[in-house]
């Protein structure tokens, strides 16, 4: 009994958490501008770090990631850098 009043709290909580953080991040423009600022900024920093990465790392990245989209975005940029 103790165990599910316990649950129950932690349930409540969390959902009290959750919906005040969608309220501030829905209702705040300054958050919401902070927010979209830091999420541009780590993709610019993603960006820049495989403008200079080379076609091994490429590889190894995507194959430990599982994401062929490194490699599809590391020749596309090559193409754009000679021209195409």
């Amino acid at each position: 009994m103790r165990n599910k009043i316990l649950t129950a709290i932690a349930l409540v909580t969390t959902v009290a958490a959750g919906a005040f953080a969608g309220y501030r991040i829905a209702t705040d423009d300054e958050l919401r501008g902070r927010l979209l600022r830091s999420a541009q900024d780590i993709v610019d920093t993603s960006k820049k770090k495989m403008d200079v990465m080379t076609e091994d790392v490429a590889m190894r990245t995507a194959q430990v990631t599982k994401n062929p989209k490194i490699n599809q975005g590391w020749v596309s940029n090559q193409w754009e850098n000679v021209g195409y």
